[in-house]
């Protein structure tokens, strides 16, 4: 038997999702016709929500327990993050609470909320933009590869048969090539990406082709090749630290919120007790 296309999980995944809230929803009311509080019941609802959903990414990042594909639990986890939030919003009177508790919670889970949003934009668009990329390289081993393709510039002009005859190839080496293969990536680079410094690099070497002998013109060739690595090392190094980020981010985030919730909860029933 063929298995449901990811369209028709999608549908499917939405409607259960839709319908539980729905269940949910007249849940609160009813406990409110009652004349009762339907505060504890979503308050309660929204804090094993964060709880499960903190459970549910420490699943995700464990990909080696034999308990489904991670696939499957990130679609869990991203459906179970909206009914959250729904639930939250019926807990709470104004999206954002008063009072230092409440306020800096209501700040929290919208943070939250902002980087789940954008953890599902991520995760969806940035791994095909490094698989677009030649060469895939593992984070922690991004600043040794910086440092071969300088020491292979270093030797490319070391190695030609008489640098003193080609002095614009060597100052202009100096000027640019040796300050971008023997930097990082800028914070406005790492922030938006962009090929203005490859392209102004490649121009500029085409433009040293008329002044150059042959071999001076093959190893401004080659110095064009090492800074279309160096870019895609840059790209590269751009987005995995963009996904590293979030996950620290997200993570400590959603610690914070499970911790002032859980306060939160407490005060609550001491106060209503």
């Amino acid at each position: 038997m063929l298995a449901p296309s990811f369209r028709r999980r999608r549908w499917m995944a939405s409607t259960i999702t839709l319908l539980l809230f729905a269940l949910f929803v007249f849940w609160a009311w009813i406990e409110e016709s009652r004349l009762g509080d339907a505060t504890f019941l979503t308050g309660s609802t929204v804090l094993v929500g964060i709880v499960l959903l903190i459970l549910l990414g420490v699943r995700r990042r464990l990909p080696v327990l034999p308990l489904g594909s991670v696939s499957v639990w990130t679609q869990i986890h991203l459906y179970l993050g909206f009914f959250t939030t729904g639930a939250y919003l019926i807990h709470v009177p104004v999206v954002l609470g008063n009072g230092w508790l409440e306020g800096g919670l209501s700040l929290v889970f919208i943070a939250v909320t902002v980087s789940g949003f954008y953890g599902i934009y991520a995760s969806r668009r940035l791994p095909k933009r490094l698989t677009a990329v030649e060469g895939q390289h593992r984070f922690d081993r991004l600043g040794w590869h910086r440092g071969q393709i300088a020491e292979t510039a270093r030797c490319l002009l070391d190695d030609l048969q008489e640098p003193s005859a080609h002095p614009v190839l060597g100052q202009f080496y100096q000027d640019y090539l040796n300050p971008f293969f023997g930097s990082s990536p800028t914070l406005a680079y790492v922030l938006v990406p962009s090929g203005v410094r490859r392209r102004r690099l490649l121009n500029g070497l085409r433009e040293l082709n008329r002044y150059l002998e042959r071999e001076g013109r093959d190893t401004a060739g080659r110095f064009a090749a090492l800074v279309r690595r160096r870019d895609d090392l840059d790209y590269q190094f751009a987005l995995q630290l963009r996904l590293r980020l979030w996950l620290v981010v997200h993570s400590t985030l959603s610690i914070a919120l499970l911790v002032g919730g859980i306060v939160h909860g407490v005060i609550a029933w001491r106060f209503t007790s």
